[in-house]
């Protein structure tokens, strides 16, 4: 069921304050009654578009009321779709799934909406065999039910960049209980087309070795214990591929991701590389 409490709950971004505080420190420094009036309303205006954005990605409700709002429903994108926390003797799941809208772009909102909602429910189905195979294993081999850690799963996901030409972003899965395990997807759509962007398609066609010759630049100015995490003799114009996980960042850079043991050990965990413009 779908928490409808959300907006109660609204975390306020750190940076507000100082914004605020930092603008009227400003106007009230200035000799000028004009000049005062100024920054004063640019203060207000600036917490009152901070407060909304905020409000805009955490709450479904007043997203879709001012989806009903000409020209500033535009900016509407990416809102919560479903939101739910179960626990019992064997899990605990905290889910928060996101859904694309308002794009214009019926069909391709249709088919990366039922993407979402496939992969994530799969998801939780695998996780939920899971939780009872470990917890039947317990038992068995002599363990106390009351002692029992339940197997704990997150589901949320996480905005990269929203702007008039493309919309990026990643959900994530984390499951831990003895170990830990991720798995992510990330979305990065064309917004005048409506398709999914692939490496090739923002590289161009030599993406193979732009990315590769980007890599290999950040990598050669990693300290020596560093480096020695890496697997040895990797090239990576045949690990990259079209399908090779990234997303775009605010800055129109592609970043590419490395899951976990793809390319180093499992201590260093997933790896992201900014593929910087004069490789491209």
């Amino acid at each position: 069921m779908i928490d409808k409490n959300g907006y109660h709950n609204i975390d306020i971004p750190s940076e507000l304050s100082y914004v605020v505080k930092h603008a009227i420190n400003d106007g009230l420094n200035q000799k000028k009654h004009i000049r005062h009036t100024f920054l004063k309303k640019w203060t207000i205006a600036a917490a009152s578009v901070l407060c909304f954005i905020v409000v805009l990605n955490t709450s479904q409700s007043f997203a879709a009321v001012v989806y009903k709002i000409p020209l500033v429903g535009q900016l509407c994108r990416i809102i919560t779709f479903r939101e739910e926390h179960v626990e019992d003797d064997i899990q605990y799941i905290d889910v928060k799934i996101p859904k694309i809208d308002n794009t214009g772009k019926t069909e391709m909102e249709k088919r990366v909406n039922l993407e979402i909602q496939k992969n994530t429910n799969q998801l939780l189905e695998d996780a939920t065999v899971r939780a009872k195979e470990y917890y039947k294993a317990f038992v068995e081999t002599g363990g106390n039910p009351n002692e029992y850690i339940p197997l704990k799963i997150t589901i949320d996901y996480d905005i990269k960049c929203i702007d008039s030409k493309y919309v990026s972003f990643a959900i994530f899965y984390f499951e831990s209980r003895a170990s830990s395990y991720t798995k992510s997807y990330f979305y990065n759509i064309d917004m005048e087309t409506g398709q999914i962007i692939t490496l090739k398609n923002w590289l161009g066609t030599q993406y193979r070795q732009i990315a590769a010759d980007s890599i290999e630049k950040e990598i050669a100015l990693w300290d020596d214990e560093r480096k020695n995490f890496l697997w040895d003799d990797l090239d990576f114009t045949n690990i990259i591929t079209e399908n090779t996980d990234f997303y775009l960042d605010k800055d129109g850079h592609a970043v590419v991701v490395f899951p976990k043991y793809e390319i180093a050990a499992g201590c260093v965990g997933s790896l992201e590389f900014t593929i910087l413009p004069e490789s491209r």
